[in-house]
């Protein structure tokens, strides 16, 4: 069966999906740690399940990477 894979998170849902805080995501972003989010009309940040594995490769996180079952 295929998985139900979100397409688009929030700045917080990101942050929780890498282990770290908010406040450091935003720090790593304006230090060149991390790639400039996306932002929408409004302002926001957003992170595509891409962004997220990159940063997760790139050190980013606190979580061991999602492994595929089978």
């Amino acid at each position: 069966m295929g998985e139900n894979r979100r397409t688009t998170y929030s700045i917080s849902e990101a942050a929780r999906e890498l282990g770290i805080s908010i406040e450091w995501l935003r720090a790593g972003e304006r230090r060149g740690f991390f790639p400039s989010a996306l932002r929408d009309r409004n302002g926001h940040r957003y992170y595509t399940e891409e962004d997220i594995e990159r940063m997760r490769s790139m050190g980013g996180s606190r979580r061991p990477p999602k492994r595929g079952h089978g």
